[in-house]
C-alpha cells in the first residue's frame, strides 16, 4: 500500500490511538479527525479475526459488511466462474486493505484466503462511509485506496496480455519486493507464503514453467531459491527484465 498520503492529525487525537493504528495505512479513513473538528477519540482497537492458514477471510457471495486490514499474515485473492475456472488475482500481505470487491453490488466477488495464520480488522462498511462523508481527507485517502486496487489489476492485464514468461516471474517478484519494502519488511530476502501452483495460475503458466524460469534466474545470480526462501541478488536486473 504504497504512495498513499499521510493526514496531520490533533495530538490528543494520536495520543488516544493504539500505538499500531497510528502506523496503519487506514488509521484516517478509520478515525476521521477533520480540520478543525475531531471527532471522538479513538479509545478501544477495532475488532479482529484471527485466520488460520487455508481459511476464509470472506467468500465470493458474502454481503459487503466489512472491509478487511490485513495486520499481520498473508492472503491470496481469487475470482472463479461459473464453469469453475479460478484465476488468483492478488496476494494481499500485511497493510493491505481487502474486500473492495464487494462495493459495486453489496456482494463480494471474490474469495480471500489465508496463506498463512493471519490477523484482520474488521472495519465496517457503513462507519467507514459515514467517517468519509464527513471527512474530506479519509474520502480522499480511501479514493487512493480504491484507485491503487484498480492499478493492480491493470498491471495484472499487462502481465497476462504482453509479457513472456521470464518477464512475468521478474515482475511478479519486483511487485513482491515492493510490498515488502512498503510494509517495513526486507525487499531483498522473504519466504513465498504461495505455492509454485498459486504462482502458475497467478501468472497465467504452467507450474513447470514458473519452476524452469526460477531456475534461469538462479543460474543467471539474479535469485537464490530454496524451496520458499528467496534472495534476491539483482534488483536492478530483474527489474530490467520486466520492464519496470
Amino acid at each position: 500500500m504504497d504512495n498513499i498520503v499521510a493526514y496531520p492529525r490533533p495530538s490528543a487525537w494520536l495520543a488516544a490511538m493504539p500505538e499500531h493504528c497510528e502506523r496503519c495505512v487506514t488509521a484516517h479513513l478509520c478515525h476521521p479527525a477533520s480540520e478543525g473538528y475531531a471527532g471522538p477519540a479513538p479509545t478501544s482497537e477495532r475488532s479482529q479475526k484471527r485466520v488460520h492458514r487455508g481459511e476464509p477471510i470472506y467468500r465470493a457471495g458474502d454481503p459487503l459488511l466489512n472491509l478487511y486490514q490485513l495486520r499481520s499474515g498473508s492472503a491470496k485473492v481469487r475470482v472463479t466462474n461459473l464453469s469453475g475456472l479460478e484465476q488468483i488475482t492478488a496476494f494481499p500481505v500485511a497493510g493491505a486493505l481487502m474486500g473492495l470487491d464487494g462495493i459495486e453490488t453489496g456482494i463480494h466477488t471474490c474469495d480471500a484466503i489465508a496463506l498463512e495464520d493471519s490477523l484482520v480488522c474488521l472495519l465496517p462498511y457503513a462507519e467507514l462511509m459515514g467517517n468519509c462523508r464527513n471527512d474530506y481527507g479519509a474520502a480522499l485517502q480511501f479514493n487512493r485506496l480504491i484507485a491503487h486496487d484498480s492499478n493492480q489489476y491493470c498491471r495484472l492485464l499487462l502481465t497476462l496480455g504482453c509479457m513472456s514468461t521470464d518477464e512475468r516471474v521478474a515482475g511478479f517478484l519486483i511487485g513482491l519486493s515492493e510490498q515488502m519494502a512498503a510494509n517495513g519488511y526486507s525487499p531483498l530476502a522473504f519466504t513465498l507464503k504461495m505455492t509454485r501452483e498459486d504462482i502458475a495460475n497467478h501468472l497465467g503458466m504452467k507450474v513447470e514453467t514458473v519452476c524452469r524460469v526460477l531456475a534461469r534466474l538462479q543460474v543467471a545470480a539474479m535469485v537464490k531459491v530454496s524451496r520458499r526462501q528467496l534472495e534476491i541478488r539483482n534488483v536492478e536486473g530483474l527489474r530490467q527484465m520486466s520492464c519496470q
